[in-house]
């Protein structure tokens, strides 16, 4: 009786340790956190810029870096040299198309500041006409389901798939004209998995790497159309 008692608990406790839904409000949110301050006589002035791209153009790729010490259910991504080298292989073929000319990749290291001026500051130096600045976050929320109840009976916790890590990986791309501070337009991509397993194998980091592969895969393609349609866009107001 005790065991079919305990048995009971653990099914209760893991239907309330159920899923409760990821915040994307609060993914998308993180992106633009620190907005510079603005007042009514910048709108003017943003509204009179002017795009001074023609084609082919040198893009930079900017990777922004960031912490999330205010929302603890955010994680900060960790970008890495093979996620420049992935948008980088595939905006190759813009290359050969004739829009690109060139795409380098603005080291963190070289940007004195954090403000959107320091960005393109440290682009003009770099000689690049365009700057796509990319941001991206995720969230993971880990919980059990009704086979953890099988955790009960000590072995369970170790063959029972019982605990499952549902990640998000969102990403937003803007880009950027250096020389004028035009935006030409944004893009966003979001890479979702879910990783079900016994609790101690069920690996937060590999769900979360999981969604970003999938979210990579996805914004690549979207940025080559959203570059495709920017020139489309500048020669027709030409």
């Amino acid at each position: 009786m005790k065991l079919v008692a305990a048995v009971l608990m653990l099914v209760t406790l893991s239907a309330c340790t159920g899923p409760r839904g990821l915040n994307r409000q609060a993914l998308q949110e993180s992106f633009h956190d620190h907005p510079e301050m603005v007042t009514d006589r910048d709108v003017p002035s943003t509204m009179a810029l002017a795009p001074t791209l023609t084609h082919p153009y040198r893009l930079a790729l900017y990777f922004n870096h960031k912490d999330f010490p205010a929302l603890p259910s955010l994680r900060r991504v960790d970008w890495r040299s093979a996620d420049a080298d992935r948008i980088s292989t595939a905006l190759v073929q813009l290359k050969e198309e004739g829009i690109l000319q060139q795409v380098s990749v603005l080291a963190n290291s070289s940007v004195q500041g954090t403000t959107f001026r320091d960005l393109r500051l440290a682009a003009a130096r770099y000689n690049v006409d365009a700057l796509l600045i990319i941001d991206g976050a995720s969230t993971v929320e880990r919980y059990n389901n009704g086979h953890a109840a099988w955790y009960a009976t000590g072995l369970g916790a170790y063959l029972a798939h019982g605990t499952e890590s549902h990640a998000l990986f969102a990403m937003e791309g803007s880009l950027w004209d250096v020389r004028t501070g035009y935006l030409y337009g944004s893009q966003t991509a979001e890479g979702e998995t879910t990783l079900v397993g016994p609790a101690p194998f069920v690996d937060d980091g590999e769900a979360v790497a999981q969604a970003k592969a999938a979210a990579m895969e996805r914004f690549s393609k979207e940025i080559v159309a959203m570059l495709r349609l920017v020139r489309e866009k500048t020669r027709a107001t030409k």
